[in-house]
């Protein structure tokens, strides 16, 4: 498509890690034909790059203050859109109007930046369609289905020839998460065996399990990795043959690239946040810890002849 004729669209969404990857499926599909610029937080801001034109970092560059009753418009330099869509909560009104009076000829596109509980539908296809709706060129079923397909954020088929299971013991919130103990059985027990190198990799989050895990698999030889860097991380999960994590910013992006993931739901809805990638297994929450071993061990038998040589 003609540059001159596309559409030029600012986007705002300073979200954790997993909810701006969610953005990827939309944005993916009409790299070609839309210049986005994203307004964001890292790390998911720059992991969305070769979707983007442009990239404003949220939390550096003071686009906070946009949001304050009296903004002074004259502190910010915005890049020349034909229309800005905005995923912040906004109760009060106050986003819409520092918007409205900072980009007064500029149309403003504001929605909330989730779907109401009640509404089961998954947060990239709400996504997807609030872009259509403000009249950008997205189809988000067909979106959707693409990401599920294939590796959005990978780059051709993965490398499996690795044997290393990444584990992702955490999240962004507690209640997602699973007890530590039970990571600690799967991850030195003989479930995962087949696997040469077990790398738990901690975010911020999780730093103070360090302790934790360092001790209790000491005679295990599990590698513990704590808040790598983005080049780290996505070799991490680039190569890894497998990925375990519960509904995290991390499990997301395994997915995305491709890699074999199996995601553990507790207190969040499969249908609303189940990663997007083309293999993924979801295990819904269960009460007791000996259903959610055997629940994984049945996923792994069947990743084992997946991915078999």
């Amino acid at each position: 498509m003609d540059t001159l004729n596309r559409a030029n669209a600012l986007i705002i969404r300073p979200s954790a890690l997993g909810d701006t990857l969610l953005l990827a499926p939309a944005l993916s599909q009409i790299a070609d034909k839309v210049e986005i610029t994203l307004m964001g937080r890292g790390p998911g801001v720059d992991l969305l790059r070769p979707f983007l034109h442009g990239c404003l970092d949220y939390e550096r560059g003071g686009w906070h203050r946009l949001f304050l009753e009296w903004p002074d418009c004259r502190d910010f330099s915005f890049p020349q859109v034909d229309r800005v869509i905005s995923f912040v909560s906004d109760p009060a009104g106050k986003v819409r109007a520092g918007l409205d009076k900072c980009l007064r000829d500029t149309p403003i596109f504001s929605y909330p930046p989730f779907p109401p509980r009640e509404e089961k539908i998954h947060v990239a296809l709400y996504l997807a369609s609030c872009l259509k709706r403000s009249g950008l060129p997205v189809d988000p079923e067909e979106a959707i289905a693409e990401a599920r397909s294939s590796a959005v954020l990978g780059k051709g088929k993965p490398s499996r020839s690795g044997n290393t299971v990444v584990l992702h013991p955490g999240s962004g919130s507690r209640m997602k998460n699973y007890a530590p103990e039970l990571w600690l059985d799967l991850i030195g027990g003989e479930d995962l065996g087949a696997f040469r190198t077990r790398t738990v990799l901690l975010g911020p989050a999780e730093e103070q399990l360090y302790q934790f895990f360092a001790g209790g698999l000491s005679g295990v030889g599990a590698e513990i990795v704590v808040s790598p860097h983005r080049g780290r991380l996505l070799s991490l999960l680039g190569e890894a043959r497998l990925c375990i994590g519960h509904d995290s910013g991390i499990t997301h992006l395994a997915a995305m690239l491709g890699t074999p993931t199996i995601a553990l739901f507790r207190n969040s809805h499969p249908l609303q946040w189940a990663p997007l990638g083309p293999d993924v297994t979801v295990i819904t929450e269960v009460k007791q810890p000996r259903d959610i071993h055997r629940k994984i061990k049945e996923a792994l038998s069947t990743v084992r002849k997946e991915l078999s040589p």
